[in-house]
């Protein structure tokens, strides 16, 4: 016989007690449980046990124990209290509300148990009462910090953010070492944007509670809204490596792995979270902005309006319809998106920005009056928000045609946008130095004897902003052709490195013939995956200015338009357009020079190295002034016959996700021609880094 079994069943619960409340509770379990065996009837015991199992995740069993005691003293207005709250984890909110309204009338004094009654009808979302339940535990017991803390979050989901930080702190104030209210404060301070306290509070609990995987999580989103995507992603790695049952550490860890542009491997993380809660609005919504990234429209959209199901009030969702009723070419809808997104208190500018680059504005544009009331505060915005705000105030001066106070808001985004992001003139010097070493006729060559036969690939690039867009949605508007948009398989094929970087120089060394061989067969197979019966189908990735040779080497059949502009227009249109996640080199002007003077020493080395057939340049103020002409022999070029639709692009339906989503859906127009000159005292860095020899088409 054990120790525990000689002893008499009084003395073996208080050793068991002491174990517990000691943290021993594997000991406290087999004493507990032996108390059972022995005394089946033991309401305490099965009590503790149903206590243990619920702290340890074990639903199911937690249950069934506090069942069991309720059963044996069905008058324990403690048992009815925990027993409430466990039911109300389990998700059975009825019998959790039932059983928790047997413990106010048992004992109308007992402040836990109104607080736990509370947190039932806060997950029935009937707010009021929720409030009323903990009011009325609050007034029994004023230094309860629990019922403080649930207060705070009713107060949050009212969209009081204000009142529930400072009933955060309150609580805090009285129980310093709660986990959930500090995870509670830092979060709403975390949605009121006061970003230094935040993390401060997060600091300071950090040291006592190193391993909170809520702690760490927050830290995840506090870097995010930093812009420190390295250290939110080892924070996010970290939640979940302390408990990797979360669905909100896998819906950070998704954000942090979008904005890294690895949008293959966020929807790995978006799907996970799904997995573990299918009911998260978060985790719909992250789901569906990557789905939509990657091409599934369907899908996305009918995953944010699950999320806007789940949580009304995410405004997010309903911009991100929006947004892709904009880039369908669906107007109309985008606005009644985007107004009905500004109705909402969560996040109102986001959608006046949208609606101010949606709308033809005027002086009496409601949604240029919203930009323009908000200017006095865009100092004490986030980073992220101010450049958005300032791009979109620059874009409603200029079409108001005050294009100093214009240039003015878009020097001011651009100050910010840089200041966010990593990026060194000197690798895309040097990048370019090596492709132009890397891709001589001897490489050409090379290239040649391993090519793949298919004419199925056209390729549209140039700089951004050049008219790669236009000229695509010319050749999308042609039945037998269809625009897949920027792709980046090319770089991902033959520039993937082993330590995640992109370089094909660098890669092309390592590449064996039947390598090289295979992957331009990959190339053709996941190009002909988006439009499987299409005779050709475009690839209108600008940067593959770069990769002109790789690609008549390996696939000397497909088609190459390079498209040209002023360079100066180029600059300026690249200069005041605010990119997602690239163009990193457009938000300082003589960055912006250097890049462009890359680019053109790379297309003099391509008409060095290639024969005059490899590409077929044209330019774009030639296809403004005479579009059938151009368009003409673009697509005879391209070995198609000609059709009247090509003409008629601005009227398609396909989806536009480019900074030109609005201009391609009307016809051609000038007043972009020599639209520097508007600029021109202001762009004076950009003139000398091009030079005056370069700065003219």
């Amino acid at each position: 016989m054990t120790q525990q079994q000689q002893m008499p069943v009084q003395d073996a619960f208080k050793l068991a007690m002491s174990n517990y409340e000691s943290g021993q509770l594997r000991q406290a379990v087999s004493i507990f449980s032996e108390i059972l065996r022995i005394v089946p009837q033991h309401a305490h015991a099965h009590h503790m046990l149903g206590l243990i199992a619920f702290q340890t995740g074990q639903h199911d069993p937690a249950v069934k124990a506090v069942d069991q005691a309720v059963k044996l003293q069905p008058e324990d207005v403690n048992f009815l209290t925990n027993f409430t709250e466990i039911l109300r984890s389990a998700g059975e909110l009825d019998r959790a509300h039932e059983i928790g309204q047997r413990a106010v009338q048992l004992a109308p004094g007992h402040a836990a148990a109104h607080s736990n009654l509370g947190l039932v009808l806060y997950d029935q979302k009937n707010l009021d009462q929720a409030r009323a339940s903990q009011e009325r535990a609050l007034a029994l017991q004023p230094d309860f910090d629990r019922a403080l803390n649930n207060l705070g979050s009713i107060a949050r989901d009212h969209g009081d953010r204000s009142r529930a930080a400072d009933l955060y702190r309150q609580a805090l104030r009285i129980n310093p070492a709660s986990s959930e209210t500090t995870n509670n404060l830092i979060s709403v301070l975390i949605e009121k944007e006061e970003v230094a306290e935040a993390r401060s509070v997060a600091e300071s609990y950090l040291k006592t509670a190193p391993k909170d995987a809520e702690l760490h999580r927050n830290f995840g989103r506090i870097f995010m809204l930093e812009n420190d995507l390295d250290k939110a992603e080892t924070a996010f790695r970290n939640a979940i490596g302390l408990n990797d049952q979360k669905a909100e550490s896998y819906v950070g860890l998704s954000q942090v792995l979008f904005e890294k542009n690895h949008p293959k491997l966020a929807l790995v993380e978006a799907d996970q979270a799904l997995r573990f809660d299918s009911e998260s609005a978060a985790a719909c919504h992250q789901a569906g902005l990557v789905k939509a990234h990657l091409g599934d429209i369907d899908i996305a959209k009918s995953l944010y309006i699950k999320a806007m199901s789940l949580k009304p009030e995410l405004a997010a969702s309903r911009l991100a319809l929006g947004h892709l009723a904009l880039e369908q070419g669906d107007f109309e809808g985008a606005r009644q998106h985007f107004e009905t997104a500004a109705q909402s208190a969560d996040d109102d500018l986001s959608a006046q920005i949208a609606l101010a680059r949606l709308e033809k504005i005027t002086e009496d544009s409601p949604a240029f009056h919203a930009l323009e009331a908000a200017l006095p505060d865009a100092d004490q915005m986030l980073p992220q928000k101010a450049t958005a705000f300032h791009y979109a105030l620059g874009e409603c001066y200029e079409k108001l045609k005050r294009y100093d106070a214009a240039f003015a808001q878009y020097e001011n985004g651009a100050r910010i946008k840089r200041s966010l992001v990593s990026y060194d003139p000197s690798e895309n010097d040097q990048l370019t130095e090596d492709l132009i070493a890397a891709f001589d006729r001897k490489m050409i060559d090379r290239l040649h004897q391993n090519s793949v036969s298919s004419a199925k690939p056209i390729f549209v690039l140039g700089m951004p902003r050049s008219g790669t867009t236009l000229t695509e949605s010319i050749l999308d508007a042609h039945p037998n052709v269809f625009g897949a948009g920027e792709l980046n398989d090319l770089q991902t094929l033959f520039g993937r490195l082993e330590d995640g970087r992109s370089n094909v120089p660098a890669a092309l060394r390592s590449m064996t013939d039947a390598t090289l061989r295979r992957r331009a067969e990959d190339y053709i197979a996941t190009l002909s995956h988006h439009a499987p019966d299409a005779a050709r189908v475009v690839d209108k990735m600008p940067a593959n200015f770069q990769l002109i040779g790789l690609i008549h080497g390996l696939m000397p059949n497909a088609r190459i338009i390079h498209v040209a502009r002023d360079p100066l227009d180029i600059c300026l249109s690249c200069f005041t357009r605010l990119f997602e996640r690239s163009q990193l080199h457009s938000y300082d002007q003589v960055e912006l020079g250097r890049y462009y003077n890359n680019y053109d020493r790379m297309m003099e080395h391509w008409r060095a190295v290639l024969p005059p057939e490899a590409f077929r340049s044209i330019q774009y103020e030639e296809l403004v002034d005479d579009t059938e002409t151009v368009a003409r022999g673009i697509i005879d070029y391209c070995g198609l016959d000609w059709n009247d639709t090509c003409l008629e692009f601005h009227t398609g339906q396909r989806r536009v996700r480019t900074a030109s989503v609005q201009q391609v859906r009307q016809p051609i127009y000038a007043s972009s021609k020599q639209k520097w000159r508007r600029y021109e005292k202001h762009l004076q860095p950009l003139i000398e880094t091009i030079g005056q020899d370069n700065s003219r088409p």
